[in-house]
Parts: C-alpha cells; structure tokens; sequence
C-alpha cells in the first residue's frame, strides 16, 4: 500500500479519498474481528468508520452496499445449512430468494433497456447514464413496476419462511444478522432519497413557501414532502433497531448521529447541513451520475488505470485467487453471536469452538467480493473519473497482499537456506528474463532478421542474445533440478517476479506523486491547471509591486459563458488583489488596464481590442490526459496487435509515459507539454507602456514613444445608410450570415447568402428579384451544378451576362447566366498546388477587363487564373510571409488600371500586383501593413474593393468597421454604422456606379448602402 501510485498521489490530494480508505479498512477489519470473537467492541468501531466514511464522501454508500450484500449472502448461506425446524421451508425459501432476485434484476434491466431506448435518440453515451439512474427511475415505467412488485413479494415471502422455517431465536445467533442490522437499520435514513425519486419527487427540493392555503399546499412543498419520508425512515431505522437490541443498538446510534450531526452542522455553526447531507448527499450523488463527467468508456478502470498503476495488486489478486479457491486455506470463525459484552475467556475454549468442517475464513471471500463489486458499480456508475480508481485499487492491495503473504508462508526457507535453490532460482529467473528478451524485442520492432533499419538491427540482436542466454541457463536447469524441490523454485521465482513488480510499481508511485504530478502525461486526475498558471501568477505579482506597491494593479480576467473562462482557478489566486475585474466579451474600455487574461474562446475577439499596445504571452491553463483510447473497438486491439510500431508506442507510454514514438506513428501532433491535446489555452497581455517600466520585458525605462493600440481609430467617422435590406431568414429576400456582394452593369445587386447555400438578386433599390442554389454537399460525391456549400463570394462579367459563384466548401468554381440557368461549373478538391483547378475553400473572385476569372485560391494561398469557361489561364503566390506570397489570401479586386489588390489576411497586409501586356502574368508592386484582421476566426475573412478615383475600401471583420486606403497605402479614414443597432462581421464590399458602397453585414444579417465618405 505505501508504493501503490494510487495511494500515495492521493494520500497526499487535496482530495477526500484517503478518509474514504482509513474508513473502508476499518470497516472490513471490524466485520472479520466481529466475525471471529463476537465482541461488541467491533461492532462499535463499524458504526465509527461508517459515519467517518458518510461525512467524507458518498462512496459511503457503495461500500455500504457491498458491505450488506456480503452480509446477506454469508446469513442465506449459513441458515441455508443448518437444520431447520420446519425443513420443507427450506427449498421455498430457497426457491423465493431465487425468484426474488431473477425479477429485481428483469426489473433493473428493463428501466435500464427502457432509458437507453429514451435517450437514444439524444446521445449513445448517455446508456451507461441509464445503468446508473434505472434504480431510482422503474416509477417511470409500468412494466417495471410490475417486476418490481413480484420481486419485493418474493423476499418478504421468503423472509416469512425462513422465521417460520428456522425460527427466530436461530436467526438471532448468526452474527452476520447482528451486522446486517446494526449497518441497515443505521444508513437507512441515509436512503431518504431514494423513495423520495420513487414517488416522483426531487430530494434537492428544499422549498417551503408560506403561507399554505390548504392541505395539499403542504404537500405541494418540496421540504415539506421530504420531511415525512425523512421522518418515517428514521422511525422505521428506530423501531428496527431496538426491536434487535434496545441497548447495543442506541449506543451505536449515538455514537453514529453524534459525529454526524457535528461534522454535518460544522459543530451547530449550519443547522441545515444536517439535513442536506442526510437527504442531499445521496440526491446530489444520484444527480450526478446523470451528468456523467468526463464520459470515459465503460473499460476504463479496466484496460486503462489498472494496467497503467495498479499492475502489482491487479496480479497479487491472481495469487490470491489460486489460494483462495484451495481446500486448505485457513479457518476462523466461531458460531454463537456475542452482542453483549461477553468475553470468550480462554484460548483454549476458542480453540475448541473451531472445526475445519464448519468454519472456514471470509477473509478471502470477503476480499474477493470487495475487488469484484467495486470494479463492477464503479463501472456501472455514471461518473467514471481517475480518482474513483482509489476505491478498486484499495481492496486489489488488500487481496493481494492476503495472496502474497500465503505464498511467502508457503516457501520452505529453511530448505532454501541449505540446498541450491538459490543457484537454481537465479538460473530460472535468468531464463525467464531471457525469455523476455526474446519476447520483448518482437512485440515493439517485428520479427528478428526482418531489415537493415536501426530498430530492425536492434530486434535482431537483442533476439540472438536473449536466445543464446536463454539456452545456457535452459542446460543448466535441466542439470540441477534433478535433485531439487521444483514447487519451491517454482514460488521463488514467483516471488522474485513480484518483487521486481514492486521496484517498478515504487517508480511507477514516485514518478506520478512527485516528478510528473502536474503534468498531462499521467492519467490518475482528470484535469490539471498547468505551470502556466503559476508563471502567470509569478509575472504579474512582480509587477504589482513595481508599479502598485502591493496587490493593486488592475486586472481584467475572462469570466465569459458558458465555462466561466479563466475564472477557474485565478478567481482563488487573485483573492488578495483589490484592484480586479472580469469580463464576458472583449471591448475597447480593456485597454485601460494594464493586465488581461483572456480564456482561448475570445482569442479572436482580443486581438482587435489589444492591437499593437500590448504584448502577448501564451500559456495552456489546463489540461487532461490523453483520451485516444475512447471509442476503441475490437479491430483497433487487433490493430495494435499486428503493428510493431504501435505496441512499442504503447508499451513507451505505459513504461516512461513518453507519448514521442506514439505521436510519430499516429502521425498527429500534440504530446508534447508545450502543444499538448486536449487542453485549454489562454493569453496574458501586458500593456506596453507598463512593461516599459520592466527592465526584463526588454523595453528600457526611458521609452517615451506612445504605443497605440489602433492608429485608425483617430480618424474613425460615424456614418447613417441610406438603404437597409435586413430581414433574416430563409424566405425570398431574407439572409442567413451573407457574405459576398457584386453590382451588375444595370445596378442590380447579386448577394451571396452563405448560410442558406444560395444567391439571391436584388435591384438596385433593394427590391427582391430572383434566388438560386439550394445545398449540396460535395464532400462524398461532386455536387450538382446550381447548387452549393456556403458560397462565399461571386463576381458578375463586364458584359452582365454571365455570374461566377466561388462554391467555397464544395471547393469550385460556378458559372450562371444572369437569369440564375448553371452553364458550367469547374474545380475539385485538392489541398497543394500540384492540381491547376484544385481548389481548397476558394473565398474570393473578381473578373478582370478581358473577362478573365481571378480566384483566392484561400487553402492553397494562391491566386488562380481562368477563362471564363473555366480553362486554366495561370496562377500565381505561394505559401509565406515575402512580398508575392500569401497566407490566407481572401478579398481580391481589380482598380481601372488593371492592379489587383489582394487582401493577404494572416499576414496582416494589402498586396498590390501589375499585370504585363497579356494581362495574365502579374508582378508584385507593393504593399502595407493593416493594424487589423488578428484572429483567424472563420468571420475574420477581410473583403477588398477599389474606386474609380483609386481609393482601396477593406472590411474589418473583428472590428465591424470600414477602412479606407490610397492606392499607395496611406490610410485616410475608418466608419462604422451611425445606427441603433452597430455593424457587426463586415464582409463583402462593392461601389456602384454612383459612387455609393455597398457593405454586407454579416453578423446582423443585412446589407448597407452607403454615400461614399470624403476626407
């Protein structure tokens, strides 16, 4: 018990479990104590760690269970085998119990059947959820109740003949009677909530509202409801226990609900703790096996934290088990009860009392039962979380340990001593350990012989050594084990195995509880808060002091819906700071403060607040082990079998938790601690001008240059549409998240209303013409022509005949007639540029003055080249941050002169190409920084048009704003809406020829127009 990872790690948590454990223990002591002497005293200390275990944590009533289960089964057996008075009754009774416990379980299994088929349509995980709740849910079905009423008929039917049958001055005798009701008759007020579920009520309910009309109002309030059921168990837990022994029975009760009643009020300091640990405890738990946190696989105590720690008891049990199940394992158990005070008064009388032919011990049944329960209802419960591992673990130490100490008696060392079993042990383990080597090398590389490569080279020669070892040592057994004990060789080796388990269960503990504690790459917790947290804690705390003597610079936290952000844990490590506040959505009143830390879900919001006057620091907040195993079927077992490079991954993990090999067969990235899958990123900002202040944040004290955060912002003007087409929906004329726009030759207006997969025309008033293009997804088979998978953008030819749509997810090209008729349609799926026409989310089009098609080829950052039949023309920009290279290209738009500007989003900048005499080779002419478009959000999808006197309109997304350029760069002015309701998500741009633009609002699902602003 003291190297078992589980019980160090969580001996010393800030976790409950360990009390949980002290009480199982001597829980399990008292019964087999009270089992061999029949002393009150044992019975005292199982109503102590009893109420120790209810005012620590709701396994209190698992432990409780299996306790009264193994009571039951050890009384029936018992009984079962003495004469009766009335022997006939004996095969009913028998014949009742068996039919009592067929239809609970018919009745369990069909509440169980019954929620799956309910919740089936909601979520497949939610089976296991059903398992866990169908105890308190049979009400919900009458053919449950039906087998639950015959079951109930049956045990009091056989509770009446085994009175009748055995007599009740027998039943009194048996000690595993006394226990029974001692342990029942002191949790079943602890049960309150489960007939308070039964009748349709919650037992969380604590409402009482005054006054009360009338009777049934009284019985309408949940406190009130609970009261009575509270008060008749409690009578009922009362009338039984002084009906088995009025004396022993209050003075356990006493020393029961006096722990109980102080640790449950805090010592009378909350008087109502005592009613919500003794109905509440049991209600929330129940509650919570609904929810189901973590949702882990029904194998996962199994095949994933057993193996992984508890290795050493896992196999000692196996021991035990082999010993256990023998004839001549050691007895103990006398048969009167003695549930007063009275002492046996020799040995020599106890002795006698003892037969082999009547008693053997429980310890080994009572272990063995403890192991198999607890993996069964830990698995069954809804909430499979590490640290419930404790709870199987504890028992597997306990049998174990038992199995072992039998085999460790079982060895003759005297023998030993004398002979050369010694020699010959070690010759057995050198075998054995050959046999391995022999072994081990095939399992992580292949078969021997098998290639030239490295970890080929090494199989082989760690298979000729072993093999050569394994021999030697094979000749020399065979010489000396003619004159010696095979069996006590054989029980050496065992337990040099075993102890080499030991050595490497202690590393397995250490290395858990104290080198990789925090870390991700152990699975016994759940989710750990990282170093980062500290480093955050560290960095900012120093620069309190510098700048705010103490604890009061001002910070702002992210505490935004619906996982309260970072809220978790600096709520509790900013508990000194005055100076503090959250916030749900990001906004511009943020730069004011001089710290921010913001949860990973509003990265994209940030960085338009933050600009350019902060620096940025990025940490993962939390992070939980590696969860590949879930949804592991049989195939993907057989798979790791045959795959040499995937049982060694594995076999590295479970030895070094090294994931390194296993990220590079898998191929996924991720399992290292800076990149780490799954986990929960966040960013601390430091303002600029306060870490100039910080000789280790690189800036010198004497900085005086202003940092601004948005340099548009000075010449930002408010600015009132003249016409709105706004309504949202799927109707004619309504929008869903639109994005593109393009203005026809005659005015008229094409939208590309992305969310319902379609165009729409309207006329240049606004009025609604036409719409085409309902969904298709391309993804299995290419989609039909007219139909598409959010078109993101669309361009109409010089003419006005023709509209090209760029049908982003079904990555193509489209061409229409202006009447909405598909004429042809070009592209297919292909990430890279080794396919001309393969297009990957294309986001932008334009045509130039010849009618050729230019698409942002967005995935393959790239530029490409059509006619407008869609014949490949040529292309031009490649992945990268130099001058005609693109990250992320999106909006792209031609000016008179023939330049095209592309929107180059991730690289932040405006890119300016010439075309040659052919107007189909373009040459980088220039280019400028936006102070915008920081997140790559899939909204932050910037769009480009020019006028006819050369300004350069982009859309802000982030920002919901306008920006205005010069053809060479030089900003002139920034707008956003002067309306009630601000623009939110600016995407598509188009100018008409009136010189209004056109601005789609994607996030209020409209489009603008505007007088287009002068400076």
């Amino acid at each position: 018990m003291l190297i078992s990872p589980y019980m160090l790690y969580y001996g010393r948590y800030a976790r409950n479990e360990v009390f949980a454990g002290v009480a199982g223990i001597l829980t399990l002591y008292s019964i087999l104590r009270y089992f061999e002497s029949g002393k009150s005293r044992y019975l005292y200390l199982l109503t102590f760690s009893t109420v120790l275990h209810f005012t620590s944590k709701e396994t209190a009533f698992i432990y409780s269970a299996q306790a009264l289960l193994f009571l039951l089964v050890v009384f029936i057996y018992r009984s079962s085998r003495k004469a009766w008075k009335a022997q006939p009754y004996l095969k009913l009774f028998l014949l009742s119990l068996i039919v009592g416990a067929a239809f609970a379980f018919s009745a369990l299994g069909y509440s169980t059947l019954d929620k799956k088929q309910q919740s089936a349509a909601i979520s497949p995980t939610l089976y296991s959820q059903a398992a866990s709740q169908s105890l308190v849910e049979l009400t919900t079905s009458s053919p449950g109740n039906i087998l639950l009423a015959i079951s109930l008929s049956a045990f009091v039917f056989s509770a009446i003949l085994l009175i009748r049958g055995y007599g009740w001055e027998n039943i009194r005798k048996e000690r595993s009677f006394d226990l029974l009701m001692l342990l029942g008759t002191l949790i079943l007020p602890q049960l309150t909530a489960f007939p308070i579920k039964l009748l349709g009520w919650d037992p969380l309910d604590y409402t009482f509202n005054w006054p009360l009309v009338n009777v049934d109002a009284f019985f309408q309030q949940g406190i009130a409801r609970t009261g009575i059921v509270l008060f008749v168990m409690i009578i009922l837990s009362l009338f039984l226990g002084i009906w088995w022994n009025k004396s022993l029975w209050l003075r356990n009760a006493a020393i029961f609900y006096i722990i109980y009643t102080l640790l449950f009020t805090t010592f009378f300091t909350n008087g109502q703790g005592f009613f919500t640990g003794i109905v509440g405890s049991l209600g929330y738990w129940l509650a919570q096996q609904g929810v189901q946190r973590g949702s882990q696989p029904w194998f996962y105590f199994l095949i994933i934290q057993i193996p992984l720690y508890e290795f050493l008891p896992a196999l000692g049990s196996i021991v035990a088990c082999y010993f256990g199940l023998k004839k001549n394992i050691p007895i103990a158990l006398p048969n009167n009860s003695c549930t007063n005070d009275d002492q046996l008064n020799n040995t020599d009388d106890y002795a006698g009392i003892l037969t082999k032919s009547m008693y053997r011990s429980y310890t080994f049944p009572l272990l063995l039962w403890w192991v198999v329960s607890s993996m069964a209802a830990f698995t069954l419960a809804g909430e499979r979380m590490p640290w419930l591992t404790y709870h199987i673990a504890l028992p597997m130490i306990l049998l174990g340990g038992w199995g072992l100490g039998i085999l460790l008696e079982r060895v003759d060392w005297e023998k030993i001593r004398k002979d050369r079993s010694l020699i010959i042990t070690g010759l057995l383990l050198l075998s054995i350990g050959s046999i391995l080597g022999v072994l081990l090398p095939v399992i992580r590389f292949g078969m021997p012989f098998g290639g030239k490569d490295l970890p080929q080279l090494q199989a082989t020669a760690s298979f000729l050594v072993s093999t050569t070892t394994m021999i030697a040592s094979g000749i020399g057994l065979l010489y000396m084990w003619k004159v010696q004990d095979i069996k006590q060789i054989l029980k050496l080796a065992l337990i040099s195995f075993f102890v080499v388990l030991a050595l490497m269960t202690a590393r397995t503990s250490i290395r858990a509880s104290f080198v990789n504690y925090d870390k991700a790459t152990e699975y016994l917790v759940y989710a750990h808060g990282t170093r980062g947290i500290k480093d955050i804690m560290n960095q900012i705390e120093e620069i309190s002091n510098r700048t705010s003597s103490g604890y009061n610079l001002e910070i702002a936290y992210d505490a935004s819906a619906p996982d309260t952000g970072v809220s978790w844990p600096f709520t509790w490590y900013f508990r000194d700071y005055t100076n503090l506040h959250s916030f749900d959505q990001p906004s511009k009143a943020l730069r004011d403060t001089p710290v921010i830390i913001v949860d990973q879900k509003n990265f994209t919001k940030i960085e338009p607040v933050v600009g350019d006057a902060y620096y940025r620091f990025d940490y993962i907040r939390m992070w939980w082990p590696n969860q590949d195993y879930f949804n592991l079927t049989w195939k993907d077992f057989w798979n790791v079998l045959k795959t040499p490079e995937l049982r060694s991954s594995i076999f590295d993990i479970w030895l070094n938790r090294d994931f390194s090999k296993y990220s590079e067969v898998t191929g996924r990235p991720g399992f290292t601690l800076t990149d780490w899958i799954p986990s929960d990123l966040m960013r601390l900002y430091i303002r600029k001008d306060i870490a100039s202040s910080i000789w280790n944040y690189g800036i010198g004290a004497s900085s005086t240059t202003e940092i601004v955060a948005d340099p548009y912002e000075k010449s930002q003007v408010l600015l009132q549409a003249n016409t709105i087409v706004d309504e949202y929906g799927q109707d004619n004329g309504q929008f869903n998240s639109p994005r593109g726009i393009a203005i026809a030759p005659d005015g008229s207006i094409f939208i590309a209303d992305t969310g319902n997969n379609r165009i729409e025309h309207f006329s240049s008033a606004g009025n609604f013409i036409t719409s085409w293009g309902p969904l298709a997804d391309g993804a299995k088979s290419p989609a039909p022509a007219g139909m598409f998978n959010e078109p993101w953008d669309l361009a109409v030819s010089p003419d006005g005949k023709w509209v090209f749509v760029a049908d982003t997810w079904n990555h193509r090209i489209q061409k229409f007639s202006e009447n909405g008729d598909p004429i042809t349609t070009w592209g297919v799926p292909s990430y890279g540029q080794g396919e001309p026409l393969g297009f990957w989310g294309p986001r932008g089009i334009t045509v130039d003055s010849f009618g050729h098609v230019f698409v942002s080829d967005t995935g393959n950052k790239r530029i490409v080249i059509t006619d407008e039949d869609g014949n490949f023309l040529g292309q031009f920009g490649s992945a990268g941050m130099a001058p005609g290279q693109f990250d992320e290209p999106v909006g792209i738009a031609f000016d008179q002169n023939g330049q095209l500007f592309v929107a180059d989003t991730w690289n932040r900048r405006i890119q300016v190409f010439s075309p040659d005499e052919t107007g189909l080779n373009f040459t980088f002419t220039s280019e400028w920084d936006i102070s915008g478009w920081y997140g790559q959000s899939l909204d932050n999808k910037p769009y480009i048009t020019v006028s006819t006197t050369g300004h350069v309109f982009i859309t802000d997304p982030d920002n919901s704003r306008i920006i205005e350029f010069e053809k060479s760069g030089n900003f002139i002015q920034t707008w956003v809406g002067k309306m009630q309701d601000p623009l939110n998500i600016t995407s598509g741009l188009a100018i008409d020829e009136s010189g209004n633009i056109w601005v789609v609002d994607s996030g209020n699902n409209r489009i603008l127009k505007f007088n287009l602003p002068t400076n």
